[in-house]
């Protein structure tokens, strides 16, 4: 991992510990990155994509109104074949 990826992945990190558990987080992070293969990217979605199943709302959006478990299983969901 270069410099760049390390800082980045250290920011989603930050970012993500406001919301989740250690343990949330060591289910996220791999998942997230596995979807975008970018910590940047994976930031980029959780603060700026709306998501329709949670009426065009961020993730970050849905964490902010306390509902970080609700993202965890939506993202399950997506990883067993759910449709975003």
């Amino acid at each position: 991992m270069t410099t760049t990826q390390e800082a980045s992945y250290q920011q989603l990190k930050a970012l993500l510990e406001c919301y989740f558990t250690i343990d949330d987080q060591d289910y996220l992070i791999p998942v997230l990155l596995s979807f975008s293969g970018d910590a940047n990217k994976v930031i980029s979605w959780f603060t700026q994509e709306p998501i329709p199943a949670f009426g065009n709302i961020t993730a970050l959006g849905v964490c902010v109104s306390g509902d970080g478990k609700l993202l965890i299983d939506y993202i399950k969901s997506i990883q067993m074949g759910g449709y975003a």
